[in-house]
Parts: C-alpha cells; structure tokens; sequence
C-alpha cells in the first residue's frame, strides 16, 4: 500500500492496474465515511482516474475514511451502489459505467439523504449534490469546428462513438452534430460505429467500415484510444483518403502520435482525468461547510501537434 492510511481499497477489474486490498475498519467518531464507485478500470483514463483518487483518498486521514471499489462490469457497479447506500455511507462519489443504468441508484442514494457527487460521465437526472466532469458538449462542438474548418465546409466524415446512447455518448456526439449541421451544411456524416473507450474496439469498427466505402475524408472519435486504434485501421489498409482523424480525452498514445507528427492524427480534444483526485477533494470541502457550484466543468484544450508539448504533463 502506498501508505498505512485508513483507505480500504477493493478493486475489482478486468485490467489489473494497482490492487490494494484491506478490510473492514473501525472508523473514529468524527470522522467521514466516504465510498467510491468506479466502473472498469479498463483503459488508461481510468486507471489514471484510479490513481488520483488513491492519492488524494491518502490525505487528511484524521478525517476522512475512504473505500474505493471499482466495478468489473454495468451489473457490479449497480451492486456496489446499492451496498454502499445501504451501508449508509455520509457520501457517495461515482463515475457512472453507464449514466443511464445508473440514474435510478443514484436517484436514491440522493433521496435517501446521503451526499452524491457524480464525475465525469452525467446520469439523466439532478439529483446528485455537485458534479463534477469535463464538457463534453463543449468538446464535441470543438472537434466540429476544427473539422469543419480543415474541411472546408465539404466531406464525407466517419463517426466512431462511445457507448451509442449513453449520456457521455449523446454529450459528445450531439456537441459535434449540432455545429456540424448548423455551421457546414456541405459536411456529411456517412457512418457511425462503436468505438467504445478502447483501442480495439477503434480498430475493429474501422476496419469494417473501411471495405465498405470508397472515400472517407476525415473520422471523429470519441475517444482518444478509439482514435489511435482508427489510425492503425488506416494505415493497415493503405487508405490515403482519410485526410485526418480528431480523438478526444489526452492518452499519451494519442500524444505520442502528435508529437512525432503522424500525418493521420490531427487534433484531440483533451480534459484531464486527474479529476478523480478533485472529486475527493471536492467531497472533502463540502464537509468542511466551503462553498462550492452543482455543476463544474474542466477547462477543455484542442491540442494539435503545435501545442502538444503544452500539454505533455497531464496525458494518462
């Protein structure tokens, strides 16, 4: 363990980042019981979301007590949920899977009484105490402008989404389709796929919507992993008609690509996952009675191969 805190930490993944375990403590009088749900930390942004967290959980010790779980799948994290309302924690902080299978959990633990912060991806609700996540909306109109603008006003465009219909989906994808369709009427969007959060996943809906049409002049991604995968998809195929790719998060991977001037990867629309630690932090100051907004948005950044090495530092 990084260090002898009162953090309990069971971590259930698919991709083992860092496991640390303990059991159940007795918790000083006085002192605030706070739970943390993650999904799968699957993917390097939540594995650098899990390592926030762990560091931000190892201070002030002497008043507040954190367990930290991490989901293996959608079913999981809604058991975890439901344990920790009834374990009448004095806080819940979660970063929904899927905010929509998640809303109604956390619908309750609201009206149970029990402080709910919710990061990063949104539930279809407000009933949560204060959110806390990037602006994905924002985002996704950024990734339209830069598109449209390298495009000029023309062309026949991918979509590689994440998670079709989730919240943080519908963020991302209806922030680039309404400027698109507002601001590059010449702009057409001919496909749509899956790219999930993952490299693979970017791989595989690229590589089946490649055979099947002739020219595609640039892909949005959703997803900074979705879009190197993309890019490999790409370059496997020998296709020079893709003019560019835009991904979204920060990955180093995806940094890497810019730094060394990968003719595919043009632009990733970044917000930091050190959001998880904030989150925490966040909890903590809303129990010391410091003031704080419902909702708060990361500041966003479109960072190309100019400006990458701006931006280095805070890539997962």
């Amino acid at each position: 363990m990084k260090k002898t805190v009162m953090v309990i930490l069971a971590v259930m993944m698919l991709l083992p980042v860092m496991v640390f375990a303990g059991g159940q403590q007795e918790v000083a009088e006085g002192v605030m019981r706070i739970a943390v749900s993650f999904p799968p930390a699957n993917n390097a942004w939540q594995a650098k979301m899990l390592d926030s967290a762990l560091d931000e959980a190892a201070k002030d010790v002497d008043e507040f007590h954190f367990v930290i779980k991490n989901a293996v799948d959608d079913a999981d994290q809604l058991n975890i949920l439901t344990t920790f309302k009834e374990d009448a924690y004095d806080m819940i902080i979660c970063l929904p899977g899927n905010g929509t299978l998640m809303t109604p959990i956390c619908e309750d633990i609201y009206d149970a009484g029990i402080k709910l912060i919710i990061v990063d991806r949104p539930i279809d609700s407000d009933k949560y105490t204060a959110l806390l996540g990037g602006d994905n909306y924002l985002c996704g109109s950024n990734a339209a402008k830069y598109m449209g603008d390298r495009l000029g006003g023309k062309g026949d465009i991918a979509i590689l989404r994440s998670y079709v219909g989730i919240p943080i989906d519908l963020d991302r994808y209806n922030g680039f389709a309404d400027v698109i369709k507002k601001d590059y009427p010449g702009i057409n969007i001919v496909v749509e796929a899956d790219g999930q959060f993952n490299q693979d996943a970017g791989l595989n809906a690229m590589s089946n919507i490649l055979p099947a049409y002739d020219k595609i002049d640039a892909v949005y991604c959703q997803d900074d992993e979705a879009a190197v995968g993309a890019i490999t998809a790409i370059e496997n195929a020998g296709r020079t008609d893709v003019q560019f790719v835009t991904g979204f998060g920060g990955s180093k991977a995806a940094y890497k690509l810019l730094s060394e001037g990968n003719p595919i990867f043009g632009a990733s629309m970044s917000y930091w996952p050190t959001m998880g630690g904030r989150a925490l932090a966040l909890g903590k100051s809303i129990f010391r009675g410091e003031s704080f907004e419902k909702i708060n948005h990361d500041p966003t950044f479109v960072v190309t191969k100019e400006n990458v090495g701006e931006f280095h530092q805070h890539s997962y």
